[in-house]
């Protein structure tokens, strides 16, 4: 069965292929190789992401929350992003009609088990596209009274989030329906790095620099403690984002001014924070209290570290662009201020 399964996926049969996956895992629930058959054909253009962000209980009770909040008996919900169909499910719970949408066939195949297994395929409908696929009435009975979003990345661009929202705005939701979250931000501070800076320079003797080209800027990091990076600011909020009001939900670029505790300056970390209202929020930050989420924050590198003077002020600009965010850095010594 679990090489049926892998076949069945090849084929394209995704629905067919996660039933009979689960009926393999059934058979033999303590057969490693079953499951590495299946992992290696299912896993295929599957993101890493999605496990970490179902495990990140402090993002799952926040969503929780405002959804039972929010939703109430009867009301139409549109959810863009089903990912595992946790967050159409709560809907569901709290007594919502649910349309979720899901741009990866093998992900919204699962989805659809999972939401059957908890008895809601009779509220939730999975649907195996992008949203600005989606129509009324072929895929929804009507505009939805509220839109639900995880399509969130680190950088809180980067998953597309501004033009779904868009798009859903002008098509799929009655007018003035609220989103959850409403509202969302970039949180910036000056830092310092005790890693060896994963630039490419010289090796063996050869000039290698060019080969930076080829990576995305900004690295990574899910940290717990303050080992690898120092802040050398204050923390500070910049691209707002109100998903409520009219596209584009916020400014496209906007410079904030951080003051440098002194000493060298490796570069501006980077995390997200989501505003539920009703005074619940969500940061990424990895120094807070609960600890790294699974979004993690990024350290963007400045091309070489900068030498600051304790009230020099380090003037960051961050701007976004379609589903990229960018970030620029100018250094004001505090004695020409």
């Amino acid at each position: 069965m679990a090489m049926l399964s892998a076949v069945l996926h090849e084929k394209g049969l995704v629905d067919d292929a996660v039933a009979m996956a689960t009926a393999a895992i059934e058979a033999a629930p303590e057969s490693m190789a079953v499951r590495d058959i299946i992992g290696y054909a299912l896993s295929n253009g599957v993101q890493s992401f999605h496990v970490p962000m179902l495990l990140d209980h402090a993002r799952n009770a926040a969503y929780a929350r405002a959804i039972r909040r929010m939703v109430h008996p009867g009301m139409r919900v549109l959810e863009i992003g089903t990912g595992g169909g946790l967050l159409a499910m709560l809907c569901a719970e709290a007594g919502a009609i649910v349309t979720t949408c899901e741009a990866q066939p093998t992900i919204a195949a699962t989805a659809r088990a999972i939401v059957d297994r908890n008895g809601f395929s009779d509220r939730v409908r999975v649907i195996s596209k992008r949203s600005d696929l989606l129509s009324i009435p072929e895929d929804m009975d009507a505009p939805a009274e509220l839109v639900v979003h995880e399509i969130f990345g680190r950088r809180l661009f980067d998953e597309g989030v501004t033009a779904a929202l868009r798009d859903a705005r002008a098509r799929l939701l009655v007018a003035g329906a609220p989103a959850l979250p409403p509202r969302a931000e970039i949180r910036c501070a000056l830092a310092r790095s005790v890693d060896a800076r994963r630039r490419v320079v010289t090796i063996e003797g050869f000039d290698m620099s060019l080969f930076n080209l080829l990576t995305v800027p900004g690295r990574q990091l899910r940290l717990k403690k303050r080992e690898h990076v120092d802040y050398c600011s204050e923390t500070a909020s910049v691209l707002r984002m109100d998903y409520d009001a009219p596209s584009p939900f916020g400014p496209q670029t906007e410079t904030v001014s951080l003051v440098s505790t002194g000493g060298r300056i490796d570069g501006v970390m980077q995390w997200i924070r989501l505003d539920f209202g009703a005074g619940e929020t969500l940061e990424s930050d990895p120094f807070s209290e609960d600890g790294a989420s699974s979004w993690g924050a990024t350290l963007f590198d400045f091309a070489a570290p900068l030498e600051t003077a304790p009230g020099d002020i380090v003037e960051v600009t961050l701007s976004h662009k379609d589903m990229r965010l960018l970030v620029d850095a100018v250094v004001r010594p505090r004695s020409t201020m």
